[in-house]
């Protein structure tokens, strides 16, 4: 399985709502069990006791932690002393293609952040910019709370080498064709073929590989062929037609108006910016 790809891919084509969020002291009376939320939640333990389960395993969260409820996962918790739990938390969704976040990568419900002061920041204007009625808040909201998910994530130590995907039949499939494209970027690839991989119908393979991809799969061959052009033109001394013909183009001027659709400059710019002294 080729990580490094699946998760850009991922992570870029997030989708996030935020939901609500608050920062306040838990009631006595702060408890629920086994139920399964459509929503994910973060708790950002400031000071205090109390007790989680997620997921059939239990936790006693300390202050400075940050745990992660998923949607879709048995949970529970409960105050367990006179001194509950003062917390920031948000109530959000986190979608790839219409499917949750969090059914798509395996990680650890809890973080300790190593700049607490940091997380406390940015939930704190997340809470602000969720109350407020200005025009643009919600989108200000979301833009924090996707800061948010990037620290836990980064928290976690998550990188393409060490992820962990559930290995649902979708993931498989995204994969092994990413891994086919990854080696073949040389030739001309078409849907047929790529859809043939995985025994798929053209029209619902693209319909697929655009949902974790976030573009349809040919538009996906000409960005990573055109990635490919960038550090040959940048690291080699191979003319501009031989990494045209390298990468498949038997068309310099279509090699060239793609070349300029996605870097902004044509091959030989591109190649004398990236070498100026």
């Amino acid at each position: 399985m080729d990580n490094r790809t699946l998760l850009s891919n991922v992570l870029a084509n997030l989708e996030v709502d935020l939901i609500t969020a608050d920062h306040n002291l838990c009631a006595p009376d702060w408890r629920d069990l086994n139920y399964t939320p459509d929503y994910s939640k973060f708790y950002w333990i400031c000071e205090g006791e109390g007790w989680l389960r997620i997921g059939g395993k239990e936790y006693y969260p300390r202050p400075g932690e940050l745990f992660l409820m998923p949607e879709g996962v048995e949970q529970s918790y409960s105050f367990i002393s006179e001194r509950p739990f003062r917390k920031y938390w948000c109530h959000f969704t986190a979608q790839v293609g219409g499917i949750n976040l969090f059914k798509l990568l395996d990680l650890n419900p809890r973080c300790a952040p190593q700049q607490p002061e940091l997380l406390t920041k940015v939930f704190s204007e997340i809470v602000n910019h969720s109350g407020s009625d200005a025009v643009y808040a919600k989108l200000l909201a979301k833009s924090k709370l996707m800061e948010l998910i990037a620290c836990y994530l980064m928290n976690l130590k998550l990188d393409a080498d060490s992820v962990s995907f559930q290995q649902t039949p979708t993931v498989n499939k995204l994969a092994e064709v990413l891994d086919y494209i990854d080696e073949h970027i040389a030739q001309n690839m078409t849907v047929e073929e790529l859809a043939g991989i995985v025994y798929m119908h053209p029209n619902s393979f693209i319909r697929l590989f655009k949902q974790y991809a976030g573009m349809p799969p040919i538009q996906y061959i000409t960005h990573k062929k055109i990635e490919k052009a960038k550090q040959s033109l940048a690291l080699t001394a191979l003319s501009v037609t031989e990494i045209s013909e390298q990468l498949g183009f038997n068309d310099m001027f279509y090699f060239s108006k793609q070349f300029k659709k996605h870097a902004g400059a044509t091959p030989t710019d591109y190649r004398r910016q990236v070498r100026l002294p």
